[in-house]
């Protein structure tokens, strides 16, 4: 019996739809391989802020309510930005550690305020308390240009909540550090901070937008130590 010819096209369309499911297979065999590979060795990740070190400072008058950010170097010592705390007493202040739409794990009131010695836009809150939450250290190494810090603040619109934001640095002169990211009221006296692989260290505060540009100060050697608040 003579074998009947199949047609030229529909054997290639076969051979063709054959050789793609193969790729796919050999596809899908290449990712899990990868993905494999990755688990054994994952890269080295920040962790999240250490729960509560950052929080919202509330200041409300009879005429005027505002906020900033503050965030914790010591157990009793916080730091801000100085125009946060402008003409205003420490008792009229509060620090609410681990804010969070409306809840929040400490509520904490400066007992005097110590505004930066050289004028730079920053200030230390001394606290009535002893606060819980695990402290940040202040960074050693300065800033270099293009490296990449991170700021969690309360900005605009999210005001009831923290918002991260991946900033490189632009350049750095004196204690001034210029940060390739915008940042929106609220966010002054916001921490800068730098991931270290297990979680972060500060590098300088928040203290203004200028432009597209957030502009942050870093501390003088007298401002990150915690002696002046019996720490």
């Amino acid at each position: 019996m003579r074998r009947r010819a199949g047609k030229p096209g529909v054997t290639l369309l076969w051979i063709h739809a054959g050789l793609l499911v193969l790729s796919r297979k050999a596809i899908r065999r290449l990712l899990l391989v990868l993905a494999l590979l990755s688990l054994s060795n994952p890269p080295a990740q920040a962790a999240d802020p250490p729960a509560g070190s950052i929080g919202r400072l509330n200041y409300a008058g009879f005429k005027a309510a505002r906020h900033c950010t503050a965030f914790l170097v010591g157990a009793r010592v916080a730091v801000t930005a100085a125009h946060c705390v402008a003409r205003l007493r420490a008792a009229d202040l509060h620090l609410l550690l681990g804010y969070d739409k409306g809840a929040w794990r400490e509520h904490l009131r400066p007992v005097e305020v110590t505004r930066d010695a050289g004028g730079a836009d920053l200030a230390v809150l001394c606290l009535e308390a002893a606060a819980a939450a695990v402290a940040f250290p202040w960074a050693e190494a300065a800033p270099r240009p293009g490296e990449t810090l991170v700021v969690w603040g309360y900005g605009r619109p999210r005001i009831h909540a923290l918002t991260r934001r991946d900033c490189p640095v632009l350049a750095s002169a004196g204690r001034e550090i210029a940060l390739d990211c915008a940042v929106a009221p609220g966010t002054s006296g916001a921490p800068v901070l730098r991931p270290t692989g297990t979680g972060y260290e500060v590098v300088a505060v928040v203290s203004a937008a200028r432009g597209r540009a957030a502009i942050a100060v870093r501390p003088q050697a007298a401002e990150t130590g915690a002696a002046s608040c019996g720490d």
